[in-house]
């Protein structure tokens, strides 16, 4: 099931690599351009660090934000005349009540750091979820599997970028062993990260929808971001608390609920929804 000849891309497994490399380097680009001055003149926006003396401003936010959803026009201009897209198209609310079984879940622990951790400015905690909200969906769910499906719409193609994203979508985090998190909280933020990327991954497989997942991603991370102590160690998870082992269980759920939701009696919705996005791919098999 393809279109015309994309060189590279067509190589599904490679291509997620590649788009989701792009976004990094796009999204930290931007982040300097624009995270970084904001840092100056928005007291808690950013963090300054410090390597081999020497004092540095690190932020992310808007300015990543805005970096990811460039790389999402670079993706249109090369598939501008095969693909509907995905920051567009029906299936919105829909998405959002697939997702809302495990949001409430995962509200309910963050409510629970406030009460145990404070509260921090909750304008700097939006600010600060724009960039995991945009950013980590584009990278690792929307250029990817829209392109993987693409490539692969079919059972085994659904199954195997469903775990290969929620898979990688995992590992990333134990990069924040490098921003200062101890090796075993970021194991465990690995593994609940994996859970809640298998629901996210399966409610786009669902809808094609990316508005769905940046949404819930972006409110996760906004709910966690207000408690204080993430607050003033800039994101990085230092500790756990009460609401954090809730928020745990919720991403285990999300991995039972993702494994629910693309489930063999849906599989060829999700196939039919894919050749609505990919009409040229469809036609082309067809013919």
């Amino acid at each position: 099931m393809k279109t015309k000849k994309h060189a590279v891309l067509d190589h599904p497994i490679l291509a997620y690599a590649l788009f989701a490399l792009l976004v990094v380097i796009v999204s930290s680009t931007a982040s300097t351009l624009i995270d970084t001055p904001l840092a100056y003149v928005l007291p808690g926006y950013g963090s300054e660090l410090e390597y081999n003396g020497i004092k540095v401003m690190s932020a992310s936010g808007v300015g990543t934000a805005v970096g990811a959803v460039l790389c999402v026009l670079i993706f249109w201009l090369i598939f501008r005349k095969e693909f509907n897209g995905m920051l567009r198209g029906k299936y919105l609310l829909t998405g959002l009540l697939l997702l809302l079984p495990f949001l409430i879940f995962h509200y309910s622990g963050s409510v629970v750091s406030w009460v145990q951790f404070g509260t921090a400015s909750v304008f700097i905690a939006f600010l600060r979820a724009t960039a995991p909200g945009f950013m980590e969906e584009i990278a690792f769910r929307g250029l990817g599997v829209a392109n993987y499906m693409r490539v692969k719409n079919n059972d085994s193609g659904i199954i195997k970028i469903f775990w290969i994203s929620s898979a990688v979508f995992g590992f990333v985090h134990m990069l924040n062993v490098f921003a200062g998190a101890p090796l075993l909280i970021s194991i465990i933020q690995s593994v609940y990260a994996m859970g809640v990327g298998m629901t996210l991954c399966a409610v786009y497989l669902r809808t094609g929808n990316l508005w769905t997942t940046i949404i819930a991603h972006l409110t996760v991370d906004f709910m966690e971001f207000i408690r204080a102590d993430l607050g003033s160690s800039g994101g990085v998870m230092l500790g756990m608390g009460i609401g954090d082992w809730i928020t745990i269980a919720a991403g285990a759920f999300a991995a039972f609920w993702g494994l629910y939701l693309i489930r063999k009696s849906k599989r060829q919705e999700i196939i039919d929804l894919w050749n609505e996005k990919w009409p040229k791919a469809e036609e082309t098999a067809a013919a």
